[in-house]
């Protein structure tokens, strides 16, 4: 019990963090990226990650491209013989004013979960990722000091009255 306890412990985090770095390295075929304003809201507000497959998208899907240098996440209205795209933002009244090619997008969202983004902003600068390791560190130390038997918990049972018929101990730590 005590071998799994401690795989678990450390197998855990280590693929959670196998699977960020993945993920935001662009290793995959999928990337990750942060909405940071409403034009897509309400079905994805600001603060939420967005999952993208490169590559594979469709009209009427949201979708990831890039116009300008800027990468920008809205949906994919239409696209025109010429390969020209017309895009608008969930939260916006119209079709967005750029058209760019359609060489240009790189992907459709697959998934976009809610404040995902806030995490994700906060574990990239450093303070942040220390802090959250340092209250991993913490939390994983307490929980090793109280899940260790006392070996004296016998002896103040039997000084406090508190043990069963066959010597063992009613409580211990």
């Amino acid at each position: 019990m005590k071998f799994l306890k401690i795989s678990l412990s450390l197998l855990v985090p280590l693929l959670l963090l196998a699977s960020f770095v993945v993920l935001t390295t662009g290793a995959a075929s999928y990337r990750v990226y942060v909405i940071h304003t409403g034009s897509m809201s309400p079905n994805i507000p600001s603060g939420s990650a967005v999952l993208v497959h490169e590559g594979h998208y469709r009209v009427g899907q949201v979708i990831t491209f890039t116009e300008d240098g800027l990468t920008v996440t809205h949906r994919l209205v239409s696209i025109n013989s010429s390969g020209i795209i017309t895009t608008k933002g969930d939260g916006n009244a119209t079709n967005d004013p750029w058209h760019v090619p359609k060489s240009q997008i790189i992907g459709g969202v697959v998934v976009a979960p809610r404040y995902v983004g806030y995490w994700i902003m906060y574990l990239k600068k450093p303070l942040g990722l220390a802090s959250v390791l340092l209250a991993a560190l913490v939390l994983w130390q307490i929980w090793s000091l109280t899940s260790r038997e006392d070996p004296n918990a016998k002896d103040r049972a039997k000084l406090l009255g508190l043990e069963t018929s066959s010597g063992s101990p009613i409580f211990t730590n």
